[in-house]
């Protein structure tokens, strides 16, 4: 028979630690949109950083004693405020305070001090007193009474809750030059397209330096001319030519407009040519040199132009220019030229593009075109190599699938045809047909998802012997081979998982919580018959973020009872092996009461005993609503203080139930012939009546994140 947890769930369970929760009402007129929820500890006078917290006077809610001064220490982590609320006040009232008084104090001021009660009968209370923001992320609370205390004053209660701080909105003094983003805890700085951060942090510039200036003519302006250009920036331009030839600048007046400087000396924004160790400038405002040229006297020249932090000009545009040498017409077989130009001169580019079907072959690589410069001796740099029909590689290699040629040559030519073919117990996922041809660049191409490969996945959720209904448990129901071909065996710990795929194994966390490699099986039905072969290869467990492990036995808070198993090698898949398939997101994958799905493992049989099944079991049990599980007198000896949530699934009765030695394996759900894990076997009051199994559909972000994280390469 199956029956979870019961004997072995109370071996593996822990109590769940008491949590208290107390809200506060807000006074009148005060943050309408905040609640607070707070999980009650004891706070000491000493500073310790936390994000919410209470302070109680001395004896409280008794009458505080004479003659007290008691410091709090509040402290949040970095980049937090403090928000304070007083959820009850009564101290002996006195002018300013005098007497006995509770004080708030950010550093060394005093931002209030309290005594007295808040009247009821006030119409507009001055809710400030006793609710408040303070923009620190520390301060200090102190108590002082007097020596007499006549009418039992009880003191106060206060909390506090740490709330982040916009320190975008609050304009810091080292605020960003561009876009601030504040997030909880701090801020940072960031900048528009082509702009970059600098090391501050905080200012933002332009990465306009590198670019080199080989034509024998060319513009070369600031970033977003005629826009205005930005700041913080330095840009380094290289005009650099061939030896023998001299590079002219030239200027116009309606294209210069740089900040100007002070005193004719360009202390802001500046514009230098540099050429043979000699620096032209620098110029700045609309200043030009007369007559509107500098002649270099060298063939290469560097521009240098830097800004500020300031300023709206345009900025600048010049141009540069030489002499030039023509490079003759040439013709290359099945290619043409580009660009196309009746005459080509000094350092013209020209690339040579290979006609359809034809490619270059270059150290055994193909190209479709390669690129050719008219030297300063009017001879092209090449003239070779020569266009040539292309060959596509192999095909790439799909995991789980085969390819087939259909047309084409060995070698796999242009327009050669291949299909590719998914192997047994895989479904080929692509909006294409698997048919590929080879096309003019070389590449693999589908009419319909282009360069995009399919992928061959195992199909899921279909046994090759279907489940069919059992008696009671109790006494067994064998499973015939193939019904339940996800089935996973631990060996220790007793208990079960599922395949959800050829290398991920879905089980609960109990089961893997204290063992990093567990020894598993698959593929087979009696135990008897296990083989090296059915053995599974672990890679690691990981465990659901919120699964408290490491609890006390007996164990009593299930909630986020769910872990996978990553393999180091794939399955197998056959009849035998195949994972079943996980639920979708969609209102069809909410299975209803009455619901009827499989449970199966090599658990105890019977209700009493350590005696565990040698064959797999099987039972069809229905959804039923949590009280019929709630309902459930525990076993003897164990705890009533179970928890229930609504991660969980009630299921069973009539006798049918998962045991210890059960956990971990599924709850499959049938639903048009394909069978979904709808629950994971976790715990229950008491074997032989309902069981209560992980709700998978709660935990499918967290399934296909952690698979997606730690997919192989």
């Amino acid at each position: 028979m199956i029956t979870q947890i019961h004997s072995h769930k109370a071996d593996y369970g822990m109590l769940r630690a008491a949590e208290r929760k107390e809200t506060g009402p807000w006074p009148s007129g005060g943050m309408s949109w905040f609640a607070i929820l707070f999980v009650l500890a004891p706070t000491a006078s000493a500073a310790a950083s936390a994000l919410y917290g209470e302070i109680l006077s001395p004896n409280f809610p008794q009458g505080y004693p004479n003659d007290v001064q008691k410091t709090w220490t509040v402290t949040v982590p970095e980049g937090y405020g403090i928000h304070i609320y007083f959820t009850h006040l009564d101290i002996e009232s006195s002018e300013n305070c005098s007497y006995d008084s509770v004080q708030i104090s950010v550093g060394d001021v005093v931002e209030a001090t309290l005594c007295g009660q808040p009247s009821a009968h006030a119409r507009d209370p001055p809710t400030w007193k006793y609710e408040r923001y303070f923009v620190s992320n520390s301060l200090n609370v102190v108590f002082t009474s007097d020596f007499s205390n006549q009418q039992r004053h009880t003191g106060f209660a206060l909390y506090y809750v740490a709330e982040d701080m916009d320190e975008c909105e609050g304009g810091l003094e080292d605020s960003c030059s561009h876009f601030c983003n504040n997030y909880i805890g701090g801020y940072f700085c960031t900048c528009p397209p082509e702009y970059f951060l600098h090391e501050d942090n905080r200012t933002c510039g332009v990465n306009c330096s590198g670019t080199v200036y080989t034509e024998l003519k060319g513009e070369i302006a600031s970033p977003n001319y005629p826009n205005p250009y930005p700041e913080n920036s330095r840009c380094e331009y290289r005009i650099q030519l061939e030896h023998g030839y001299q590079i002219v600048v030239t200027f116009q007046p309606n294209d210069f407009d740089i900040e100007p400087g002070v005193g004719g000396r360009c202390i802001y924004d500046s514009l230098v040519v540099r050429a043979n160790g000699r620096d032209f400038g620098p110029f700045c405002g609309s200043s030009i040199p007369s007559p509107g040229k500098i002649e270099t006297q060298s063939n290469a020249a560097e521009i240098i132009f830097q800004t500020d932090s300031g300023g709206q000009n345009k900025g600048w545009k010049i141009r540069y220019h030489e002499e030039v040498v023509p490079c003759p017409n040439i013709q290359w077989a099945n290619a043409k030229l580009v660009p196309q130009q009746p005459k080509y001169f000094f350092k013209d580019v020209v690339t040579v593009v290979c006609q359809e079907g034809f490619e270059v072959v270059e150290d055994e690589v193909g190209k479709k075109s390669f690129r050719t410069v008219c030297q300063s001796d009017g001879q092209w740099s090449r003239t070779k190599p020569v266009c040539q029909p292309v060959n596509c590689i192999p095909p790439p290699k799909i995991a789980s699938a085969e390819v087939t040629l259909l047309s084409g040559a060995e070698n796999y030519s242009y327009k050669a045809e291949i299909r590719y073919n998914c192997k047994p117990y895989y479904q080929m996922v692509s909006t294409g047909n698997g048919i590929y041809s080879c096309s003019a660049d070389g590449t693999w191409v589908n009419s319909r998802t282009g360069t995009d490969l399919p992928k061959c996945l195992p199909v899921c959720g279909i046994p090759s012997t279907p489940p069919s209904g059992g008696g009671r448990i109790i006494g067994g129901t064998a499973a015939q081979a193939g019904m339940f071909p996800w089935q996973v065996y631990f060996h220790q710990p007793r208990g079960g998982g599922a395949l959800i795929s050829d290398e991920w194994v879905l089980t609960a966390a109990h089961v893997v919580e204290d063992e990093p490699h567990p020894i598993m099986y698959a593929g087979f039905i009696n135990l008897a018959e296990r083989q090296p072969g059915h053995a599974l290869n672990p890679k690691a467990v990981y465990l659901h973020d919120n699964w408290k492990k490491g609890m006390p036995s007996p164990r009593t808070d299930y909630d986020n009872d769910i872990a996978l198993v990553k393999l180091k090698t794939k399955v197998e898949l056959s009849q035998n092996v195949a994972p079943i398939c996980l639920p979708g997101s969609g209102p069809e994958y909410i299975f209803p009461e009455r619901k009827l799905g499989y449970i199966s493992g090599w658990g105890r049989v019977k209700e009493t005993g350590l005696r565990m099944a040698r064959v797999l079991q099987k039972a069809d049990i229905p959804i039923v609503k949590m009280a019929n599980c709630q309902s459930v007198q525990p076993a003897v000896g164990q705890s009533s203080q179970y928890v229930y949530s609504e991660n969980m699934i009630c299921a069973g009765g009539e006798g049918k139930d998962t045991c210890g030695g059960d956990s971990g394996g599924v709850f499959a759900v049938p639903s048009n012939d394909t069978y979904y894990a709808a629950g994971i076997v976790s715990w229950g009051p008491r074997c032989g009546t309902y069981g209560l199994y992980t709700k998978v559909r709660n935990y499918l972000g967290w399934i296909h994140e952690t698979m997606e994280k730690h997919q192989d390469t």
